[in-house]
């Protein structure tokens, strides 16, 4: 069993490296490094404004309709700005948005703990908590002018990326030529989203999957790059046990890197997972899209329902990612970070206060390697390199610059 075979790390935990001291937030887990606390405080660094603006992108989303994205700014009294720029949806209402304001205005931006605990006690949704919290993160980089995975510890300035497939890709054939394609282009993986019942991959009812096509695909894929390329099962989140068992054991024989999400990701489900990840060889992945933050993962981790957890900042924002890395570090368990698009920036900062034994890839979502600017940023999109490696971000804060005056001038709300 993989839990048994993963070595425990080495180092101190790296919250631990950045100067963390112990504390808590909402469920009892360890806070925030205090190191981050090194901010002067007092008269010259209050939060003196936030703003959410939603703006249209004049692109369009999978379904054909305006894509719309929601930037939040928070200013200080001493001028500094902190921003983020998440999906439409995680947008408050307004009456929500008034009371993020009551509690960030007045606030010393440095007591970010204290802010984070706050926002999720009074039941805020992770989404728009994330967007706040990722604010927040890029305010107190760009107050002490260093990117922010510097603020935990840097550990590295690159990241090994892999790419994931789109669901129902086609016949085995087209999984072969992509993962083909990767190999070539020297990134260090694949995933392979298997096939659905009309494109639905996520929490979809146990009667939607094919796991005899996905085998198939599995399978050819694995003989086509050969034994050495690294390659991952992203499931559907549909199968019944006894589909994922049989499925899992076939990537047992292949040598698959881990086995994500392959049944049903609630409560429910969680013994189901705990003994699928017991009867097999290749590690289990999940939730990956469970609802909850950080702690809906912990019991996961607890109940042995996985060997790799999976988070990103749509759950609670970069400090829920934090707290579950932290968890995750000190329990032995490795990490994947849900690649979410354009909202992905954050996660390159996580994996830059990390090293591998934690986080081993960045995953991507395309082979495509120039370099594009969405309506509204002036900082390109991530690619990976020649030889399939991902940069950190070096800059201040997130490592992301906004077009204000694009995002004012298509203002929808």
């Amino acid at each position: 069993m993989n839990r048994h075979t993963t070595g425990r790390m080495g180092r101190r935990s790296f919250l631990k490296a950045a100067g963390c001291a112990a504390g808590t937030l909402a469920l009892g887990h360890r806070a925030l490094a205090r190191r981050l606390l090194l901010v002067a405080t007092g008269e010259t660094s209050r939060i003196s404004q936030v703003e959410w603006v939603v703006y249209e992108t004049g692109l369009q989303d999978l379904g054909g309709e305006p894509q719309r994205r929601s930037a939040v700014r928070v200013t200080t009294t001493s001028g500094v700005q902190g921003w983020s720029d998440f999906e439409s949806w995680t947008a408050p209402d307004s009456q929500t948005a008034r009371l993020i304001k009551d509690i960030l205005l007045g606030q010393d931006p440095a007591s970010h703990d204290n802010i984070w605990r706050q926002l999720y006690q009074e039941g805020i949704s992770f989404g728009t908590l994330g967007a706040v919290d990722v604010a927040l993160w890029d305010l107190r980089g760009r107050i002490e002018n260093q990117p922010v995975h510097a603020l935990l510890g840097a550990k590295r300035q690159k990241a090994k990326s892999y790419v994931s497939t789109g669901f129902n890709l086609g016949e085995p054939s087209a999984y072969v030529e992509f993962a083909s394609a990767c190999k070539a282009k020297q990134v260090h993986g694949v995933k392979i989203q298997p096939y659905v019942e009309g494109g639905v991959a996520v929490n979809s009812l146990p009667d939607t999957a094919f796991p005899e096509k996905d085998m198939e695909a599995y399978a050819a894929v694995r003989e086509a790059v050969g034994p050495a390329f690294a390659c991952m099962a992203g499931g559907p989140a549909a199968y019944t046990f006894d589909q994922a068992l049989r499925v899992g054991r076939l990537l047992d024989n292949l040598a698959y890197a881990w086995y994500q999400s392959p049944m049903p990701e609630n409560d429910e489900w969680i013994d189901r997972y705990a003994a699928l990840a017991g009867e097999l060889r290749t590690p289990v992945c999940a939730p990956e899209a469970k609802a909850g933050s950080y702690e809906s993962r912990l019991a996961w981790i607890e109940k042995r329902a996985c060997d790799i957890s999976c988070i990103d900042v749509h759950h609670g924002g970069f400090t829920a990612c934090v707290q579950l890395a932290s968890a995750c570090e000190s329990k032995g368990v490795p990490l994947e970070l849900h690649n979410i698009g354009p909202d992905a920036y954050p996660h390159l900062q996580l994996i830059g206060a990390t090293d591998e034994t934690l986080i081993k890839h960045v995953e991507m979502l395309s082979l495509v390697q120039e370099t594009s600017t969405l309506p509204g940023r002036v900082t390109p999109e991530t690619t990976f390199d020649e030889q399939g490696y991902v940069a950190i971000p070096q800059t201040p804060g997130m490592g992301i610059e906004l077009d204000w005056k694009y995002i004012f001038t298509h203002r929808v709300s």
